[in-house]
């Protein structure tokens, strides 16, 4: 079976553009398509409120046979700023394809507490959204992402799984705080290894 176009870019972003993050949010709402499109419209006022510049692109990912389910967003923080993208993907948490599984197996093989956690989190659990960026390798492309996840988390009530920055939370501040001392781990250590 071929690659669709949003596994092309999700192996782009994940394997060529590093360090690469992907995060998942479990939440309790159905969300379809065009719930994803009016959160995307509400995340782009939030961030305007902050900054009139800020702006977030969405181009469906899809091969025109099944629905969209997948959308390259690419975030500006500022109408100067370089642009960022990364790619969300929709799925129903009891269908096969959903990548959650995966995420639980790895947060499993390392980290029995936090397993738990999201034992906990995928039993009441409806849908789940990956949101996987390029590089977070500056303020330009980390402060984006985590706004973009963060009011996704918000509105949605939902939990935030980053298994890089060993983290389960229903709380976005405590995300970002994780993920930008896992950023500086990953930072330090590549510097080692130079």
């Amino acid at each position: 079976m071929p690659a669709s176009k949003g596994d092309e870019y999700l192996r782009a972003l994940l394997d060529d553009d590093k360090p690469a993050r992907t995060v998942g949010l479990f939440t309790a709402h159905a969300l379809k398509p065009e719930d994803v499109e009016r959160l995307v419209d509400s995340c782009i006022a939030a961030m305007r409120e902050t900054n009139g510049g800020a702006d977030v692109a969405m181009k469906p990912l899809t091969d025109g046979v099944e629905p969209v389910k997948m959308w390259r967003l690419t975030m500006r923080e500022g109408a100067d700023a370089k642009p960022h993208d990364c790619l969300l993907q929709l799925y129903d948490m009891r269908g096969q394809s959903s990548p959650h599984r995966a995420l639980f197996e790895r947060i499993l093989r390392t980290d029995e507490e936090l397993a738990t956690a999201t034992r906990r989190l995928q039993a009441n659990a409806v849908t789940y959204l990956q949101f996987a960026s390029g590089k977070l390798d500056h303020d330009e492309r980390v402060h984006p992402f985590e706004n973009l996840v963060s009011l996704f988390a918000t509105a949605l009530n939902a939990a935030i799984v980053d298994s890089k920055a060993s983290m389960v939370t229903m709380d976005p501040v405590e995300w970002v705080e994780a993920l930008e001392e896992s950023l500086e781990m990953e930072r330090e250590l590549g510097e080692q290894r130079r």
